[in-house]
């Protein structure tokens, strides 16, 4: 079937990553060790039995999990214009939160001194539920109220720094670029379709076949690093 399907064109190759083979699972970045640990945890059986993705991408998770560094990543980008800001705010955020030997990535926030304004690009999935004076917390940075809402636009104004603030309501938290850190990013995903935004500009270092984690949207592993990243999607 898979030979018919590439033959006339359904599938791009042996590594689709709409198929099961080893080269598909490779190049979205599941590891040989949790192809091993699946088939040994399943054993030898008299009768044909189903493997479950969602087993295997447990057992690729754990293994990920304390390897991956961590990024943004800002699918489907919408602008949020911030108002209000009192200062300029320096933030650095772990590439790793369990490991902070592993280093950071720094970005400095600056107002304009007219207006005391600043842009971002957020993911447009999470304005969704967005709507006027909701509080919402871009995540390691300050939080924000929203003012008005648009099919490509977001008002807010700032709101507070303290994370204790929002906890308590508990308050949506999303990931964010600063207008101008941006890089666009292209991620091929399980069905072969094609999610397309921005990464962080700390991204540009990555090395092809490198698995990273993307906060709030999943792991992925890098296949080209040029004038954009392409990557495919592994799992959650």
């Amino acid at each position: 079937k898979i030979i018919l399907g590439i033959k006339e064109g359904l599938y791009n190759g042996f590594d689709d990553p709409r198929l099961g083979t080893f080269a598909a699972l490779r190049k979205r970045g599941i590891t040989q060790e949790a192809i091993k640990k699946m088939i040994i945890d399943v054993g030898t059986k008299s009768n044909d039995v189903t493997l479950s993705w969602e087993n295997l991408f447990s057992y690729n998770r754990k293994i990920l999990d304390s390897t991956s560094n961590r990024y943004f990543f800002v699918p489907e980008p919408i602008e949020l214009k911030v108002q209000q800001i009192p200062k300029v705010f320096n933030t650095k955020l772990p590439l790793h939160p369990d490991k902070p030997e592993r280093g950071f990535r720094e970005y400095t926030v600056t107002p304009s001194e007219e207006d005391k304004t600043a842009a971002f690009w957020i993911a447009k999935k999470d304005t969704e539920n967005m709507e006027p004076e909701k509080i919402i917390r871009l995540m390691e940075l300050f939080n924000i109220k929203i003012i008005e809402k648009t099919d490509n636009l977001v008002t807010a104004a700032f709101a507070s720094e303290s994370y204790e603030d929002v906890r308590k309501i508990k308050a949506q938290l999303i990931q964010w670029i600063p207008h101008g850190q941006e890089f666009p990013c292209q991620i091929m995903m399980p069905d072969a379709s094609m999610t397309k935004g921005y990464a962080e500009n700390a991204c540009k270092k990555l090395k092809p076949d490198t698995v990273i984690q993307f906060e709030r949207f999943g792991f992925v592993r890098v296949n080209e690093v040029n004038e954009r990243i392409v990557a495919y999607y592994a799992h959650k």
